[in-house]
């Protein structure tokens, strides 16, 4: 028996491979992250996982979990919820009965995994960090004044270049062959060379149970891969975007606008049927005044948008945003209806948390930006309205 009211899948089902190849349950536990990829069965009996377990199975709320629990007890859908209905505790896809894989934990019945593979992009985002970029990361190397921007993350490209080995490439052959869900995150999935071939190696009846989810940002299309889509259970792709225009080449450096909305046009135009695209947002302070016209054109191509608050860094956080910007935003979409009303409605319900500026906040949020905009010789100026910070 399990108790409903605590108990994951994640602990017996799930890996997450995190930039720097350490591994957990999931992307939202905190542990001390001691296991690296390579050492998969190790952990998976080792004391931290089997106590993890014994608390999830009999109603003990795990403090490593609290991420989920602050979710459930906000109203929310933890990502605990979402994994106990579409991995094991409600679900048909899995191979291997539940009590039998909660009695006698093996790896080789693992179904579920998260890869966030290295740090290998092509973009430079305003509020990116040198462990998801590495071409932030060859920036910083280069601007050492940077550095100070980031005081959690180290600056050695080699620590990010696993993802690229054939030890990994491997393991993900070795590993993967029975998924029922992978999700490719980084950096950029889509600029990896190897993905196609690991799921190339995924057999073809095992595809039809498996659903694949990128996190892009939409840079290239890979004809060949899209083509490969066709055989799995599902795809999701969900592209990260922060408004539009100007903004939206400022805030994701190194993009631009008119390539986002052509793949974006050609992926649709595909119109492959078990490709569901989607449009991720992070509610921020850099692309704040930009929400509703970003809102308006996805509405315009029938596209969801998927919000999420930035809590790092904590400088571009919506507290630094003005008193006045924020109602300003609230009075403009009191009565929006639209296709993405339950994105508006996120934001507003944020923009109310969060009503009042923190001037320390936006102190912090103006300095990032001016380090920035000295290298790349740019100007947040240009771009976000100054009654938003001032």
């Amino acid at each position: 028996m399990v108790n409903k009211k605590t108990f994951c899948v994640a602990p017996w089902y799930s890996v997450f491979v995190q930039s720097d190849k350490t591994i957990t349950p999931c992307c939202k536990i905190k542990n001390n992250r001691k296991y690296n990829y390579n050492q998969l069965n190790e952990y998976f009996v080792s004391n931290e996982i089997q106590d993890l377990r014994k608390d999830l199975l009999n109603g003990v709320k795990n403090e490593a979990c609290q991420k989920c629990w602050t979710d459930e007890e906000a109203g929310g859908d933890s990502l605990r919820l979402i994994s106990n209905r579409t991995v094991g505790l409600f679900s048909d896809f899995s191979k291997t009965p539940l009590q039998t894989q909660i009695k006698e934990p093996k790896v080789s019945n693992i179904n579920t995994f998260d890869l966030v593979l290295g740090n290998l992009c092509n973009l430079k985002c305003t509020m990116c960090s040198p462990r998801y970029s590495s071409q932030l990361l060859a920036e910083v190397n280069l601007n050492t004044e940077l550095q100070q921007l980031y005081p959690e993350d180290t600056f050695d490209q080699a620590k990010y270049n696993w993802a690229k080995d054939t030890d990994f490439v491997d393991w993900c052959n070795k590993n993967m062959p029975n998924a029922i869900h992978i999700r490719f995150e980084g950096g950029e999935p889509f600029i990896i060379p190897w993905i196609q071939t690991v799921i190339d190696k995924i057999p073809d009846e095992q595809k039809k149970k498996c659903v694949l989810h990128f996190t892009t940002n939409l840079t290239v299309v890979n004809l060949g891969l899209f083509e490969n889509f066709k055989k799995f259970k599902e795809v999701w792709l969900s592209v990260s975007v922060e408004g539009i225009g100007d903004t939206f080449e400022y805030v994701r450096y190194g993009h631009k606008w008119e390539t986002l909305y052509t793949n974006i046009r050609l992926i649709k135009d595909m119109n492959i049927e078990n490709v569901n695209l989607m449009i991720n947002h992070v509610l921020q302070t850099p692309s704040y005044h930009s929400i509703l016209p970003m809102t308006e054109y996805f509405d315009s191509l029938k596209l969801k948008i998927h919000p999420m608050i930035l809590t790092d860094p904590q400088a571009f956080h919506i507290s630094a945003l003005t008193k006045k910007a924020k109602e300003e935003f609230l009075a403009k979409t009191e009565n929006y209806a639209g296709y993405n009303k339950s994105f508006i409605d996120f934001i507003r319900n944020k923009t109310k948390k969060y009503i009042e500026r923190d001037p320390n906040m936006s102190i912090k949020a103006i300095k990032h930006l001016e380090y920035l905009d000295k290298v790349r010789k740019n100007s947040y100026k240009n771009v976000i309205p100054l009654d938003n910070l001032y």
